[in-house]
């Protein structure tokens, strides 16, 4: 595969080459210090991410702690307190025997708790619980019973066992309350002891509002989709602030086992989603704060950042491209110029040049490239003439070698023949053979007169209307001023030779038409005829071949081919250049009209051109 693209590589143009040079060059060291600053962006993003969900966590603990102190404080009041302590002694008892309260001692409690509770939206209750059951508290009377057996309820037995010690209660529903209340509550409670003796004289406990704990995080900036909990020393969850889709990370995070083995700043898959452990436990109450964040909303920035990377990076390719075309296109457009010019000059026009020329390498290669054309379109046209010259000296020689008078002798001997024995026909054909021979030979010049080129087309047409038994016609349409005009040697004869070959042949009858006239300073000399014709795209192919410039390639051609139009047209372009032009028409069905046209010099034509 490398090898392949290597050597595309190498058959590939070199704008293309010098394109794909300039766009490496430039997206190499982009992508490298993209790659690099979109890593290290990355990295330390995720590293003060995690950080800061650290900070987080501690920050909810420490709020948590002046909650909890504030609580405990509350639970330590009663003991400082003796009519609060009288009273709990006067209902002293088994757990489950208490009764109603005296109704000077119940207002006394009420007055003492409700003034512990005052300003205290957090808490739900504060409660006074005797020995026996007997309970005093500031909540309205019809919402808490007055009596309570605490045996009933699974947290009372760890509260019992407290010794004095203030014990936070997980999430629970006393059962004191009156009703049913769906709330759950958060309990702060301590055994109440008597101070000299010691002697437990009941219980306190204070119910905080699940809120209470939501509310240390508050006021700090959390990522929405971060779960956050709050659980105690046996694991316990006591709150649990959950992120947008609702759903609790705590069941999945205790069935995995791994809590215990797990320390800030590490990852956890829970659900299929990868998570940022941290964790923060208070050394005061012994809680710990727990944050899960998702690893992609901490790259969510990240991303933002690669996205951005990402199009920064495609319009710079962009750039890159455009500027890297333009520099190329600029650096290799003398190269292309010089490229075209020279596959024009392999087909033989040998007149191109480049230009502007500049002062680089471009610019020299161009100048000898042009000094290269005009050495070889010297060279050419003397070849062109020294081949002209050729065949006017093997012409010449063929006259010397042939002796005209004993040929016309014969010819004149063959027509007598032809008469004494009444054969009009063959002595029509000698005749006109011995013209065609007489013009062929006698006149040896490049140029003839236009009457005399009339003339020799005559005897050519009688000795084919002879062949076609008649059913040839040919009508003449010269202009009496333009018959001394000097015109090319067999000029007319061939086009005549082309318009029966291909117009006429096959058919029944045809008709061709040779006229000349003269229009302004140039002669136009047409052969028509009312043969088969050509279609367009014929036609279109046929005029640019003859337009063509001729070409050594062009001439070695034409000694191959007979006198047709191509050589034609070259030789009025060899001898006219732009002043002469060979062109044809027609249609399918209404046969040719090939048309020279010349252009009459100012000394009339009589001269040599």
């Amino acid at each position: 595969m490398l090898r392949r693209l290597i050597l595309r590589l190498r058959r590939s143009k070199m704008r293309t080459r010098l394109l794909l040079l300039f766009t490496m060059l430039t997206l190499l060291p982009l992508s490298v210090q993209g790659m690099v600053t979109y890593r290290h962006f990355s990295s330390t993003l995720n590293e003060k991410t995690k950080q800061y969900t650290v900070d987080v966590a501690g920050q909810a603990n420490a709020n948590l702690d002046r909650l909890l102190k504030d609580l405990e404080r509350l639970s330590l009041m009663p003991l400082y307190d003796e009519q609060v302590l009288s009273i709990l002694a006067k209902y002293d008892g088994p757990m489950g025997s208490g009764t109603w309260a005296l109704s000077d001692d119940y207002q006394k409690m009420k007055l003492y708790t409700s003034a512990q509770a005052y300003d205290r939206p957090e808490i739900r209750g504060i409660h006074l619980l005797s020995n026996s059951g007997t309970l005093f508290s500031n909540v309205e009377p019809l919402a808490v019973n007055t009596s309570w057996d605490g045996r009933h309820d699974e947290w009372f037995s760890a509260l019992k066992r407290s010794d004095g010690e203030w014990i936070l209660l997980p999430p629970h529903h006393p059962s004191y309350y009156a009703g049913t209340d769906p709330s759950a509550y958060i309990s702060v409670a301590r055994v109440i002891k008597e101070p000299r003796t010691l002697r437990r004289l009941g219980y306190i406990l204070i119910d905080a509002k699940q809120s209470a704990f939501g509310s240390v995080f508050s006021k700090l900036k959390i990522e929405e989709s971060t779960n956050l909990m709050i659980i105690d020393g046996e694991q316990r969850l006591l709150y649990e602030q959950k992120p947008d889709n609702g759903q609790s990370a705590y069941g999945e995070l205790m069935g995995s086992g791994r809590i215990k083995d797990l320390h800030g700043g590490e990852r956890e898959r829970l659900g299929g989603t990868d998570y940022l452990f941290v964790s923060h436990k208070s050394p005061y109450s012994g809680l710990t704060v727990i944050g899960l964040t998702p690893i992609g909303v901490m790259l969510k920035e990240s991303r933002a950042m690669m996205i951005f990377t990402l199009w920064l990076a495609l319009f710079c390719l962009v750039t890159v491209l455009l500027l890297a075309y333009a520099v190329s296109y600029r650096i290799t457009l003398p190269l292309v110029e010089l490229k075209s010019n020279m596959s024009r000059v392999e087909r033989g026009d040998f007149n191109m040049r480049v230009s502007p020329l500049g002062g680089d390498e471009f610019g020299q290669l161009g100048r000898g490239f042009n000094k290269m054309m005009e050495e070889i379109n010297r060279l050419f046209h003397e070849v062109l003439v020294i081949g002209l010259r050729e065949k006017e000296a093997e012409l010449s020689a063929l006259q010397s070698q042939i002796n005209p008078h004993f040929i016309y002798n014969t010819l004149e001997s063959i027509n007598m023949m032809a008469v004494q024995r009444r054969h009009d026909e063959v002595s029509d054909m000698v005749s006109a053979l011995g013209k065609l021979l007489r013009y062929t030979i006698d006149k040896a010049g490049r140029l003839v007169s236009l009457g005399e080129e009339i003339a020799f087309v005559d005897s050519y047409v009688r000795i084919q209307q002879i062949r076609f038994g008649g059913k040839l016609t040919v009508h003449n349409e010269i202009e009496e001023d333009v018959q001394y005009l000097r015109i090319p040697k067999l000029t007319i004869q061939p086009l005549v030779e082309n318009a029966i070959d291909h117009g006429i042949a096959g058919r029944e009858e045809g008709t061709i038409w040779v006229s000349a006239l003269r229009f302004d300073n140039e002669l136009l000399i047409t052969v028509r005829d009312d043969g088969n014709g050509l279609e367009e795209e014929e036609l279109t192919a046929l005029n640019r071949e003859i337009e063509q410039d001729p070409s050594m390639d062009s001439l070695r051609r034409s000694e191959e081919e007979s006198l047709g139009l191509r050589n034609i047209g070259q030789r009025i372009k060899l001898l006219y250049g732009e002043g002469g032009s060979l062109t044809v028409d027609g249609s399918p069905g209404q046969g040719l009209a090939v048309t020279i046209t010349i252009t009459i010099p100012e000394s009339g034509g009589e001269e040599d051109v």
